[in-house]
């Protein structure tokens, strides 16, 4: 690895932390601590791909790799939905009515967020436009509720509503010496391969430390259909 060139692996670190820091959205939905040991017990989110070594060493090749850093993040909201679908005890409601209507079970809480499934995402904003608003980093909910669309893959036919304060996360900190700061993400740069490869692990590491299953609600869309093959909800 000492062929490659120092700054170019700097700027390959700033690169993939810039991207996971402009992706990053579970400190808007849980309550994360930041530690810097660990006890056996977290769970590393990552990636490890095989690229062309070039990258650290031809002035031509950009340090730039496209989405490293928001498949991590992505990943940490993909396993926080698990978490929360796993837990048999949090209530899951049959939602069987007009989707426009699901902002009811909303107020029974203080201040939660909704995690949207993209499958209703245009619905839902279409039906409900006059009460969402777009001034903040996620829309909001008649000013106070923001909205976080997740992906259909992950979270199905559901909408989530969860409080900040109902789950707490832990997130390991890494030394960076390119940034000569704590960070987030840890980015290491692996053993040369052949055929000019290299690979790259991008990780966090993180621990749901509490989950108040009572605080949680699921909402599970059924669908309904018509005889013309047209599906309503």
């Amino acid at each position: 690895m000492n062929r490659y060139e120092k700054e170019k692996i700097k700027r390959f670190n700033e690169y993939t932390l810039e991207d996971y820091h402009s992706s990053l959205i579970i400190e808007d939905i849980v309550k994360v601590n930041l530690v810097e040991k660990t006890d056996g017990s977290f769970t590393q989110i990552g990636i490890r791909p095989l690229i062309n070594e070039d990258i650290f060493i031809n002035p031509s090749f950009s340090e730039y790799l496209p989405g490293a850093g928001r498949m991590v993040a992505v990943g940490e909201i993909d396993f926080l939905i698990k978490n929360i679908l796993d837990k048999k005890e949090i209530e899951k409601i049959e939602f069987k009515e007009d989707i426009k209507e699901f902002p009811k079970y909303v107020f029974d809480f203080n201040n939660p967020m909704i995690l949207l499934s993209t499958k209703f995402y245009v619905e839902i904003f279409t039906k409900l436009m006059n009460r969402i608003d777009y001034e903040e980093k996620h829309p909001r909910l008649d000013r106070r509720y923001k909205i976080i669309s997740v992906p259909e893959r992950v979270i199905g036919n559901r909408i989530i509503i969860i409080p900040k304060y109902s789950v707490l996360w832990k997130k390991k900190l890494f030394y960076n010496e390119f940034t000569d700061k704590k960070e987030k993400l840890s980015v290491e740069i692996g053993t040369p391969k052949p055929e000019g490869k290299v690979d790259v692990t991008i990780k966090s590491l993180n621990k749901i430390e509490y989950i108040d299953k009572k605080e949680i609600k699921i909402l599970e869309i059924v669908e309904e259909s018509f005889d013309d093959g047209k599906t309503k909800y």
